[in-house]
């Protein structure tokens, strides 16, 4: 065939190919993401299933975390490129208040949005309110980090003072709901779909973070400071591919394939289970960020309560430490 013709013909199947919506073949980097595996991270399963991540050029490594404490020095240490995490976790390990394990020069961002977190307070079956905690054990992530300061809120408000319990660190929420079914704690923040799956085997909701403290930043997309300036279109690509899935995920035309995929990606959630993390996440205007935007004003009680319930004695630092949203910025321009 001559030289004239194989270029005709490879313009012909590009033009085909483009008619038909396929996008040509390329080059996808890989991206090694580090997440604490529940349907926080729903819209990345999404996008990856339904291929927009490799129409950003992206191909998504997952990797799921047992502790913040792993997920964190890990992150630092150059092991992930990304994390999906709490955002006090960022904040606590940018500052050198996470673990002692940790290397103290670290210079972490959040760069976009995920959700408030969906936190519930369980309690084990014998658990039937608040002051049922009073002289217990409580299961956290990390004693410092994270959600513990919104359990210690809960309980403060309730008129539970520091002196009156326990936290007991045993990592991931999976590890913590464990830790109540095994007898070594009797309540819990967990998130969906275990938080759900705690409730159907008798366990008892004590009550929502959302409803106790209002707007709050739980999960955000983070990243090294420098990582993220060296790769900046890659970073911008992750958003525009996570935006996408998790407008595919919204669209109510899409609900029973989003369903099959969560209960595809955890495998022991029920079908009444995937509904309820629907409503959760998905339904509720509270769930899901919108379009993956930080809420500026739930970083703000993220901070809040980390100055009231950590460290004490440091200034207060500037919410612009430790959010950059610049790369949202450009990857929410059409």
């Amino acid at each position: 065939m001559s030289r004239m013709k194989t270029c005709a013909l490879s313009m012909m199947a590009v033009c085909w190919l483009a008619c038909a919506g396929i996008a040509p073949a390329q080059a996808q980097r890989e991206i090694a993401l580090n997440s604490f595996k529940g349907s926080n991270v729903w819209p990345i399963w999404v996008a990856q299933r339904r291929g927009f991540f490799a129409k950003e050029g992206l191909a998504i490594k997952n990797v799921y975390t047992v502790t913040s404490t792993a997920q964190m020095i890990g992150l630092i240490k150059g092991e992930f490129d990304m994390v999906t995490t709490a955002l006090d976790n960022v904040v606590a390990y940018d500052q050198g208040e996470g673990s002692p394990d940790a290397p103290k020069e670290a210079d972490l961002i959040a760069f976009m949005g995920g959700n408030n977190g969906a936190l519930t307070l369980i309690g084990r079956p014998e658990i039937k309110a608040f002051g049922d905690l009073k002289g217990r054990d409580l299961a956290v992530d990390a004693v410092s980090t994270g959600f513990s300061f919104v359990l210690q809120d809960m309980l403060a408000r309730a008129g539970i003072a520091p002196g009156d319990y326990k936290l007991v660190p045993f990592g991931n929420t999976g590890a913590r709901l464990q830790a109540m079914q095994g007898g070594k704690a009797v309540g819990a923040i967990l998130t969906p779909p275990l938080s759900l799956a705690a409730v159907a085997q008798g366990y008892n909701n004590l009550g929502e973070a959302a409803h106790a403290l209002g707007g709050y930043q739980g999960s955000v997309a983070a990243a090294r400071r420098d990582w993220a300036k060296a790769n900046a279109d890659t970073v911008v690509a992750f958003i525009r591919g996570y935006r996408s899935g998790l407008a595919w995920l919204q669209a109510p035309a899409n609900k029973q394939a989003a369903l099959d995929i969560l209960r595809a990606e955890v495998p022991e959630t029920s079908a009444a289970g995937a509904e309820q993390n629907y409503a959760i996440m998905v339904a509720d205007p509270q769930g899901f960020d919108a379009g993956g935007k930080l809420d500026l004003a739930g970083v703000k009680r993220v901070l809040d309560l980390r100055r009231q319930y950590g460290p004490q004695g440091k200034p207060a630092a500037d919410i612009g430490r430790f959010i950059d949203e610049s790369y949202f910025e450009r990857a929410a321009k059409p």
